[in-house]
């Protein structure tokens, strides 16, 4: 990376009327990360970082940041050709802070481009932490991730989905991958694991006053770490 524009980053939260801390959060970054590119306390934010805030603001990664040759391009919405980021931990089990939660991750483990059935909606990489879903889809491998939520996703059996559950007002967050199973119970998501701690569904219906729990993703591939 050779350079970030920092007076066109702000003239572009200027014209979208948000803020860094904003565009951060809803980046899936740390809540800082915009602000410590803007005012020099981050010097060598990484490619994944840049691509995501290029998304965030619906641009190009070119439209604030030069490249140096050989680097993939950013993802953005609406604009092609474009490399899937790693956006999130996919964990079950695992209850993060908010600041725990929002990471910056490494580059993806291999260049993976957009799926074009479903180039209407986001996508991104998640990497798989635990066995929850080993039977399926071991720990260390990346999968690949559709917006469920803007696509208006109606659950269907058989489907792989990525599960947010929230505590706290959204203070702690989890996701985890699940199996959907519908039946005269409604919606069921099964995990899919030789761990005996993971042999029980969760329901939608789980939902109450303190957790919330709603399908966000959909995986439409699976692809092995290059290490």
């Amino acid at each position: 990376m050779s350079g970030v524009d920092t007076v066109r980053l702000r003239a572009l939260l200027a014209e979208r009327k948000r803020s860094a801390r904003d565009v951060s959060r809803s980046a899936g970054l740390g809540e800082t990360a915009l602000k410590d590119i803007l005012q020099g306390r981050s010097r060598s934010p990484s490619i994944n970082t840049l691509s995501l805030i290029a998304a965030e603001l619906d641009v190009p990664l070119s439209e604030f940041a030069s490249v140096d040759e050989g680097l993939a391009p950013a993802r953005s919405r609406q604009i092609a050709p474009a490399y899937l980021p790693v956006r999130h931990r996919v964990a079950a089990g695992l209850w993060l802070s908010v600041e725990e939660y929002a990471q910056d991750f490494p580059e993806p483990p291999q260049a993976v481009v957009p799926d074009s059935r479903y180039a209407e909606w986001p996508q991104w990489l998640e990497v798989v932490d635990g066995d929850s879903m080993n039977l399926v889809v071991p720990a260390g491998r990346y999968v690949h991730v559709v917006d469920a939520l803007e696509m208006g996703y109606a659950p269907r059996s058989g489907d792989i989905v990525v599960v947010e559950r929230r505590r706290m007002g959204g203070h702690m967050r989890e996701r985890t991958l699940k199996e959907v199973q519908i039946g005269g119970q409604g919606v069921e998501l099964w995990p899919r694991s030789s761990d005996p701690k993971y042999q029980t569904p969760l329901a939608l219906a789980d939902a109450d006053e303190t957790t919330e729990v709603q399908i966000v993703g959909k995986v439409i591939g699976v692809y092995w770490s290059m290490g």
